[in-house]
């Protein structure tokens, strides 16, 4: 049975960082609004899990580290639908645009502080995390420049973007257990971030309010624009806003995608991204228990 670190404890720790280092009141009601939000914190229990793997025991300073991860993803989250203009339902999306970013730039800059604060001697540790961090500012670069279009240069942007924000969570968890930097765990944990990445833009498609696949250069776009059949032809006009879609109910759309070959398509690609996760999780020094453990958790919607 997978041990889960509760989200409520995580959230409660992000909480109390804000409330600790954030004197301005306005801005540490803004931030705990922000946090309240959160339902799930799925980067700090996959940092948790990776931790417990490797034989990390102490739940406080695993807890910080969650907390941490969590409040680095909340700011690129706000800063990613700032600048796709996503998500008008967000608090974020309702403040003016400069209050935003600079409370984005907060939670960056306390999030560094706090995942830095939890081990000394810790150069490796800070030189891995901005790289990765680094390495996730250029694939959003990318993506917001539509420098991709074919299936290999999505891939990569989807490996930067969100892959490297995956594997920070992963080899964050395992650097604090062990005090080393595990390469297997980090490739396999951006095959991971890729593979989730897939499903939230497929699923995204049947979103209203969504408009990547108009706005870039998305793996299903990618996809749609070989122009295999008619379905994709028709696909490609009715996500452009030339189709009137008012009257395109929600089965309609989903038997159109299939006619298409996307849904097949992008349902492939991840199980294709698992299979190489599963093959590095295999490579792991770790008991067959422990290795289960973390492949269970990690394709949880299979296991439901």
């Amino acid at each position: 049975m997978i041990n889960y670190l509760e989200n409520t404890k995580i959230k409660q720790k992000m909480s109390d960082f804000i409330q600790h280092a954030v004197r301005h009141h306005d801005l540490q009601k803004l931030l705990l609004e922000f946090i309240d939000i959160k339902k799930e914190c799925q980067f700090g229990q996959l940092a948790y899990q990776h931790y417990e793997a490797f034989g990390g025991q102490n739940k406080q300073a695993i807890t910080k580290l969650a907390a941490g991860i969590e409040l680095l993803i909340l700011s690129a989250d706000i800063l990613d639908d700032i600048e796709d203009q996503d998500n008008d339902s967000y608090p974020w999306m309702n403040v003016h645009q400069g209050v935003a970013i600079n409370a984005s730039t907060y939670l960056y800059t306390l999030s560094i502080q706090i995942i830095t604060s939890l081990c000394e001697n810790n150069s490796q540790l800070i030189e891995k995390l901005l790289n990765l961090i680094k390495l996730s500012m250029e694939g959003q670069h990318e993506d917001l420049s539509h420098m991709h279009g074919t299936e290999e240069e999505c891939l990569e942007v989807l490996s930067k973007k969100s892959g490297s924000l995956t594997a920070l969570s992963s080899v964050l968890g395992v650097y604090l257990a062990t005090r080393e930097i595990n390469s297997i765990v980090e490739s396999y944990s951006n095959y991971y971030g890729v593979a989730e990445q897939i499903s939230n833009d497929f699923f995204a498609l049947f979103s209203k309010n969504n408009g990547d696949l108009q706005k870039k250069q998305t793996l299903a776009f990618s996809f749609l624009q070989r122009r295999f059949n008619a379905a994709s032809q028709e696909l490609l006009t009715f996500f452009s806003g030339r189709l009137d879609g008012s009257e395109q109910k929600p089965f309609q759309l989903k038997q159109k995608l299939l006619e298409a070959g996307l849904t097949q398509y992008m349902v492939s690609m991840r199980e294709i991204m698992l299979l190489k996760m599963k093959q590095g999780i295999e490579q792991l020094e770790l008991s067959k228990t422990k290795k289960e453990q973390l492949y269970v958790f990690m394709t949880k919607e299979e296991n439901d």
